[in-house]
């Protein structure tokens, strides 16, 4: 059996390519039983102004199709515009969508459906930097997969949330979890997580020196910008591919499972993932050597 994935990105960075080429390079090299059938774009070539993210998205496009991989794309600049505008005008937060809102997403999300159902069937569909929050239709007949820079009980949020939220609470501990996505943010069922200390050697000198130099007035940038904050994205930052491709691997050689949304390994459901923390350290210890 194969593995068959779909590839939901917006294509904006560097970073999507990265992720796009690893895990291909991975499946390829090193004979994963798994193939990345399509991708997906809420973007299209012309839907907006030539600025740096437009050309990123090209250079994505481009290595798409080096890869031999179909792209489909719904531009969503495009659909229902007035609509999606009174919805966003009516929203507290994009996060926080008000009716009219949610209701472009849902007819937004059929017309993706609509057009992915042409493409070959696919297993589970990663969300590797996608930018658009989806809408009931892809989250009923999709099987979705996002990394999120969080143990799967720890904060909600973008990755700057989340370090805020840890600092805040003087954590001990930080990690990044693969899980399938549900209309509850960033607590869909854990698949598989890695964890780290941010406490200790290495760590305790940047918590002596965070409790001197940001004060309660401290502003965002001199908070995001503070040794203690950027070394805690590092060391999560550079986990995160390690645990996608993983997870990819015990997916596709049937170690995890997953169906009605529980997460099984060894015929075990497990509740919070399966921790891959001993796997990601071998992997960040072998490419040290590289």
């Amino acid at each position: 059996m194969t593995l068959r994935i779909g590839w939901f990105s917006t294509g904006r960075d560097p970073a999507a390519r990265n992720l796009l080429e690893t895990v291909y390079g991975d499946i390829v090299a090193n004979g994963v039983p798994a193939s990345i059938e399509w991708i997906f774009c809420h973007r299209e070539t012309g839907d907006g102004p030539v600025n740096e993210e437009y050309r990123q998205r090209e250079l994505f496009f481009d290595l798409s199709a080096r890869l031999n991989i179909p792209v489909a794309t719904v531009s969503h600049v495009r659909f229902r515009p007035e609509l999606r505008k009174r919805g966003l005008q009516e929203s507290p937060s994009a996060g926080e969508g008000s009716p009219v809102l949610e209701q472009w997403r849902n007819l937004y999300g059929k017309e993706v459906l609509r057009v992915i159902e042409i493409l070959p069937p696919v297993d589970i569909v990663v969300m590797a930097g996608y930018m658009l929050i989806i809408g009931d239709p892809e989250l009923e007949s999709l099987k979705l997969v996002n990394i999120h820079p969080a143990l799967p009980w720890g904060p909600k949020g973008t990755w700057q949330e989340v370090i805020h939220q840890l600092i805040a609470e003087k954590a001990s501990e930080q990690g990044i979890m693969v899980h399938l996505v549900t209309k509850e943010l960033d607590r869909g069922p854990a698949i598989s997580y890695c964890r780290f200390p941010i406490r200790g050697e290495g760590w305790d000198d940047l918590w002596e020196l965070w409790n001197r130099e940001v004060q309660p007035d401290s502003t965002l940038e001199v908070r995001e910008n503070h040794p203690l904050f950027r070394k805690i994205r590092l060391e999560g930052e550079i986990r995160e591919l390690p645990l996608l491709r993983s997870a990819i691997r015990e997916l596709a050689q049937g170690n995890i499972t997953v169906q009605d949304k529980k997460i099984r390994a060894g015929g075990i459901i497990q509740e919070r993932g399966v921790d891959l923390t001993h796997v990601i350290k071998a992997s960040l210890d072998n490419e040290s050597k590289l």
